[in-house]
């Protein structure tokens, strides 16, 4: 009884620390956040944005958890219980987003992808925007070109 009071206490702890920081990401203007907030609604980068925050802050969850139970002065047995109880609070709470609990340990692949999808978009805006760049300032000199030719 005395296990699952404390897991208890520790996990609702828990759960405030992360919608603490959900709401500080909002005040503060966490650009993870505001991405998939403000980016084109029609965009598949702001679902690439969403997706990623979420998961992050999903697993932060399970992140917390894990360095409770790293600090918590206990006997391995202990440790492996409080874990299983939180463990299965978490699976509860991953439900309620649509998620199993395998979908858990792939957490971190998937936003490591998110990752690389939202970097590989930003490197071809920066290429595409250094083109039209490079073809607008073309232009530029051929019209001037031209001009003089006439002249």
């Amino acid at each position: 009884m005395e296990r699952n009071l404390y897991a208890l206490e520790n996990f609702v702890g828990i759960m405030q620390e992360c919608r603490r920081q959900l709401i500080d990401d909002a005040a503060k203007g966490n650009p993870d956040l505001f991405k998939f907030l403000y980016e084109d609604k029609n965009s598949k980068l702001r679902e690439l944005y969403e997706k990623r925050y979420e998961l992050k802050w999903l697993e932060s969850h399970l992140s917390k958890c894990k360095i409770l139970l790293t600090d918590v002065n206990a006997s391995d047995a202990t440790k492996r219980e409080l874990l299983r109880i939180f463990l299965q609070w978490y699976q509860e709470f991953l439900k309620a987003w649509g998620y199993t609990s395998t979908d858990a340990f792939f957490f971190n692949a998937e936003i490591e992808s998110l990752d690389v999808l939202i970097n590989t978009n930003q490197n071809w805006i920066e290429e595409f925007n250094k083109v039209q760049m490079l073809f607008l300032r073309e232009t530029k000199i051929l019209d001037k070109q031209i001009e003089e030719a006439k002249i």
